[in-house]
């Protein structure tokens, strides 16, 4: 009897399993790829194109949905990768590369692992809002002309649209460029000035001190327009949802460059609903790119709870 009724409880389960990956795919794990996995965006090797990939004469119609490494479909319309030529571009086929060296590494600006990248030239405008105090609090140093910093400067670095994503400093990379996408990161991803005001407007603000006092005057200042306040990431969100060494928010508050800790393959629609990122409703935009923190099988979920960490969210404006 015992087994028997184990036998129902798995096969309970094993229909509950069925039904969420049918919701979200197939492919869907908790984690999304790591870095040095094909599917993971911050993976520029070379080391996995196909033929038909590492010849860059060839149209994005002819690359393969399918990738014939790891058998795993892969969008044709957004192609960062360096070119496989082990002979002509050898540096092309490693990793780390494309942002890391062991050796003769650009050290000069705070917080630089071993980088292997120039830091990008442009001047972005700081985030504007009319209740983002965070301005006018000299705690929290970001005053007029305050640039990005630390690790936030070091993914400018690439997503400024400007720089070129196989300019590194040990090496110039040759980068495949048939179809979409190639040596400049464009669209979604791109932060660059001169077309959009990304970090003006729609950004979360990055590279300001966020200290307990910062924390405690948004809260009184917020609290005063009647809106909820703001705290400092507490609990087991506090482990992934981290300030740098200077107690600075950085891109690296949210996102983990490395491997996606929620559910990799949710994007929204035009209505802002939750959908497989490789259907034809979606935007392209992720619920969760990158993202530091898993709580939730719901990527809306784990969206939140990265969100939460900091703000109030039951109210209804989030800044």
């Amino acid at each position: 009897m015992k087994a028997f009724s184990r036998n129902i409880l798995a096969a309970a389960v094993a229909v509950s399993l069925l039904a969420v990956t049918s919701l979200w795919g197939a492919s869907f794990s908790s984690l999304g790829p790591k870095v040095s996995q094909d599917l993971n965006k911050h993976n520029l090797s070379g080391a996995k194109f196909s033929a038909i990939e590492a010849t860059a004469l060839a149209p994005a119609s002819a690359i393969p949905s399918i990738d014939p490494a790891s058998g795993t479909p892969r969008d044709p319309s957004i192609i960062y990768r360096a070119t496989q030529d082990p002979v002509n571009n050898p540096k092309g086929l490693q990793i780390c590369i494309f942002c890391h060296t062991p050796h003769n590494a650009n050290n000069v600006s705070q917080q630089t692992p071993l980088w292997n990248r120039k830091f990008s030239g442009q001047t972005f405008q700081r985030f504007s809002s009319a209740t983002l105090q965070i301005r006018s609090l000299s705690g929290a140093q970001y005053g007029a002309g305050a640039q990005p910093d630390g690790a936030s400067k070091l993914c400018l670095s690439c997503h400024d649209g400007v720089s070129k994503l196989g300019d590194t400093i040990s090496a110039q990379i040759t980068m495949y460029t048939a179809g979409s996408g190639g040596d400049y990161i464009t669209g979604l991803s791109s932060f660059d000035p001169s077309k959009n005001n990304k970090m003006k407007f729609g950004h979360h603000p990055v590279s300001f001190v966020y200290t307990g006092g910062v924390q405690q005057q948004i809260s009184s200042g917020r609290m005063a327009l009647g809106l909820g306040g703001v705290r400092l990431p507490s609990g087991a969100a506090a482990v992934s949802v981290k300030l740098d060494k200077s107690n600075k928010m950085q891109c690296t508050t949210c996102h983990n460059p490395h491997q996606n800790q929620s559910w990799d393959d949710a994007c929204y629609d035009n209505t802002n609903t939750p959908v497989l990122c490789s259907s034809g409703t979606s935007t392209g935009r992720k619920v969760v790119p990158f993202w530091v923190y898993h709580s939730d099988p719901d990527p809306t979920k784990d969206h939140d709870a990265v969100c939460n960490a900091c703000h109030d969210m039951t109210t209804p404006r989030p800044w």
